[in-house]
């Protein structure tokens, strides 16, 4: 299952990509979703990381590899549990009022979520549903700090 997604943010890009890569405090900008995340290995700008999930009400432990290309990209492949072998790539372009934000999404489902292929429209709108909450917490995060 493969779509991309497009979103604006008001937040610089440097900003928005730091937020967005900064994977030891994401589980406390996004805790709905990320329940933690540690980073196992880190080569450069590639990192291993243990992450526990949320998604669909399903909690998970899986492990991803982060590529992080400074200034605007950044690769996540999952490695292990029931979306072994997805994929997402976000991009990160500076824009006239903040950033245009893209993530290419390609989804692998296994084991038990293969329940879920037939229900693509719904596995997207809840991809999107998360881009969303996450761009309005970073939002808000900024918000909250220039007080």
């Amino acid at each position: 299952m493969k779509f991309v997604l497009h979103r604006t943010t008001s937040l610089d890009r440097d900003r928005i990509f730091e937020l967005s890569t900064n994977l030891e405090n994401f589980s406390k900008l996004f805790p709905k979703y990320f329940k933690s995340l540690k980073i196992t290995q880190a080569n450069n700008s590639e990192l291993l990381v243990e992450e526990e999930l949320s998604f669909l009400r399903i909690r998970r432990k899986i492990q991803t590899k982060h590529n992080i290309q400074k200034p605007n990209i950044h690769k996540i492949w999952i490695l292990s549990g029931p979306l072994k072998g997805s994929s997402f790539v976000e991009y990160y372009e500076k824009a006239s009022k903040g950033t245009a934000i893209t993530i290419e999404v390609n989804l692998s489902f296994n084991n038990i979520f293969v329940i879920f292929y037939p229900l693509q429209k719904f596995v997207k709108n809840q991809v999107n549903k998360i881009m969303d909450e996450f761009i309005y917490q970073c939002e808000l995060h900024e918000k909250i700090l220039e007080k």
